[in-house]
């Protein structure tokens, strides 16, 4: 009530000003929301694109690592027939054998290991054997490098610095191939095709990097067992060093 004795009117907000109101809150609200799901999403595809980066390094130095420890170790297969150290079919599979494979533990193995690399699923599979020359039953330990590929193809470079699509070459006089063969191809152009990166190529030197020595040893030396050891023991027999590859680079 005023100083004169009339009532004074109270006055609040009108419907139209609440509603004004209630529409920049929401307009303020979705655009905030709009932000943080932008972020979000922005950082899901920045980790999800650093998680494919870090499992194509990892893929790739796999792939040198065993390329370059080539050995020149032919092997038989499951049917009990030679293999040459390198064979790549047709069908784009590439299995060689490879040395240097540490053995921390001296575990009662070889230093060598029989590799191979094939697409399974739309997936680069690394297939190994823990034994050379295998038996019927003998099952490789597959393990999944990347996934989403949608195809895989193999180049092998011949001493003509001709690229092929097989190995060990066949030709009119050797239509089988020389599975004793001693020469690596110079390169192995190894392209995926994928989706998110399009096509990648990668050219190996088989070979190119040899076992050191000392890590072909098959198990740590052992004393004397029985009534008649005398504990001294001797270090068994390691596996024979792999011949290095010829020197050779590759053609861009």
């Amino acid at each position: 009530m005023s100083a004169t004795g009339t009532p004074t009117r109270q006055r609040g907000f009108t419907l139209l000003e609440v509603i004004i109101v209630v529409l920049i809150f929401a307009i303020m609200s979705a655009m905030a929301y709009g932000g943080l799901n932008s972020v979000l999403k922005t950082r899901v595809a920045v980790e999800a694109s650093m998680q494919r980066t870090a499992d194509l390094q990892r893929a790739y130095m796999r792939m040198r690592t065993d390329f370059q420890n080539l050995a020149i170790r032919p092997i038989r297969d499951n049917f009990g027939d030679t293999q040459p150290a390198l064979l790549g079919s047709r069908d784009n599979v590439v299995e060689f054998t490879r040395g240097g494979w540490r053995n921390p533990l001296y575990l009662p193995r070889s230093s060598f290991e029989r590799v191979a690399y094939r697409l399974t699923d739309h997936k680069l599979e690394r297939a190994s054997y823990r034994v050379l020359d295998r038996a019927q039953d003998s099952e490789p330990v597959r393990i999944p490098l990347l996934d989403n590929i949608d195809d895989f193809k193999l180049r092998y470079m011949d001493e003509s610095r001709e690229w092929v699509e097989q190995w060990p070459v066949q030709n009119a006089s050797n239509s089988s191939g020389n599975a004793t063969d001693p020469k690596p191809p110079l390169a192995v152009e190894l392209t995926l095709v994928t989706k998110d990166l399009g096509e990648l190529r990668f050219v190996f030197k088989p070979g190119s990097n040899p076992v050191p020595q000392g890590l072909n040893t098959v198990a740590p030396p052992t004393g004397g067992t029985g009534d008649t050891g005398n504990g001294a023991g001797s270090p068994p027999p390691s596996d024979p060093d792999p011949a290095p590859a010829p020197d050779a680079q590759p053609s861009e």
